[in-house]
């Protein structure tokens, strides 16, 4: 294994160092604007902010990259990235920092770009399922590193805001100083939404409403946490839980899922994390030990959701489509990630802190009716058409550059979400 990874190295440790800084960054930004008297409201437009540069960058970072290289464009966007954390703490005005949060999006969809399309041409057919395990567990892993940062400062301080810039300038020196060939620049995303729609319908629902469930949680959390009484150590703690719990989970239900059937699990993950909301709803003025189990509970079923519907929908397409099927997918979780804390924002604005977790109850909720509708209209895949589950991360659509399930194959490809034996379809 150690040989294996000896080539990406510098990669994942970039990554990691990167990610380290944006866990921290995440809790960090609404606790912060919480502690200046944002709005409910201003405080999810810069979790949305955030989700719609993300966006943006996964279309146009692709050219930067293509036009000086991937060093090149790493140091800068690293740069650029550095940038943004100071100025949080020099100027605290929304809409500034809004703008902020697009810029940091942008940035990290350039970073990560770069980085996953790194690790795809450093890596074989045969290395690529270990090469995107071990990023998985770097991205499930050191987030929670970045969160538990928290208690080295007061977010009423430059202190913390400094860090993340160290952390985030710390991430170019291994990638300027890496040995590794550069690949090919990654394609431009795209997004066919009518024709994803038509592979699954299932899927793109899936993933837009488990973006506006997450979307929602990673802006908003942090401040459901201090709304509650939590303290800084404990507001991170609750981060942490959930972020574990969806990593534990996430082998549990793919092993599941290969062999019950994806949407008939996703019913199940949706009321379960449905639940899980509304408990966290009615708790939402306990104490910490009265919560901490549910925030468990709920990452376990929030976090997979996304994975598992990219599964379903790869197992609908042949191998030749599967990059393409998972990257429209990605951007419909960051369209509805870019929806989500501004809808939750607004709710815990006319309902109280508690309203964050009742719209991702209700988020959770449709995912478990559309796919019980799906189950209905179509039936089951048969099991050897299923592909592996495969756990992704959801950063940009280079990463499914890594996914074994990617390797071209001449095989028709289905024209819905038919899961019988369906008739190709014009892409």
């Amino acid at each position: 294994m150690a040989g294996l990874l000896r080539p990406v190295t510098a990669l994942l440790i970039a990554a990691a160092i990167l990610l380290m800084g944006n866990g921290l960054l995440n809790v960090l930004i609404p606790v912060r604007a919480d502690v200046e008297h944002f709005s409910r409201l201003a405080i999810g437009l810069l979790g949305s902010a955030y989700y719609a540069g993300l966006v943006l960058g996964c279309f146009f970072a692709p050219k930067v990259i293509a036009r000086v290289g991937h060093i090149r464009a790493f140091v800068a966007f690293t740069a650029i990235a550095t940038i943004t954390p100071l100025l949080h703490a020099i100027l605290t005005e929304p809409f500034f920092w809004s703008a902020l949060r697009a810029l940091n999006g942008f940035c990290f969809a350039g970073l990560f770009m770069g980085i996953e399309s790194w690790l795809c041409g450093a890596s074989t057919m045969e290395t690529r399922g270990r090469v995107l395990a071990s990023y998985t567990v770097v991205n499930l892993t050191v987030v929670t590193l970045g969160m538990q940062m928290m208690g080295l400062g007061t977010p009423g301080s430059f202190e913390l805001f400094s860090l993340v810039a160290i952390l985030y300038s710390l991430a170019a020196v291994p990638v300027a100083l890496t040995r590794t060939s550069a690949p090919t620049p990654p394609a431009t995303a795209k997004l066919r939404l009518g024709w994803l729609i038509n592979v699954s319908p299932a899927a793109v629902a899936g993933c837009f409403f488990t973006g506006v469930a997450n979307g929602a949680f990673w802006s908003l959390a942090p401040l459901y946490g201090r709304s509650a009484g939590l303290s800084l150590t404990e507001v991170a703690m609750f981060m942490t839980l959930a972020v574990l719990g969806g990593a534990a989970s996430q082998w549990p239900v793919g092993y599941l899922s290969d062999r019950v059937g994806r949407r008939p699990l996703l019913v199940t993950v949706g009321i379960v994390g449905a639940a899980a909301g509304i408990a966290l709803y009615v708790l939402s003025t306990s104490s910490p030990w009265a919560i901490f189990p549910f925030a468990v509970l709920y990452g376990c079923c929030a976090f997979p959701i996304y994975t598992l519907c990219v599964a379903h929908a790869n197992d609908l397409v042949h191998k030749k489509r599967a990059v393409e099927v998972s990257s429209g997918l990605l951007l419909t979780f960051s369209i509805g990630a870019v929806i989500g804390p501004l809808v939750a924002g607004y709710l815990m604005s006319i309902a109280g802190h508690g309203a964050l977790f009742l719209h991702s109850a209700l988020a959770h909720l449709l995912i478990a009716v559309v796919m019980v509708v799906r189950v209905k209209l179509r039936p089951k895949l048969p099991a050897e058409r299923k592909e592996n589950f495969i756990v992704v991360p959801k950063t940009t659509p280079a990463v499914f550059e890594l996914d074994p399930r990617a390797e071209g194959v001449s095989v028709a490809e289905p024209a819905g979400d038919c899961e019988s034996d369906p008739a190709p379809a014009n892409p």
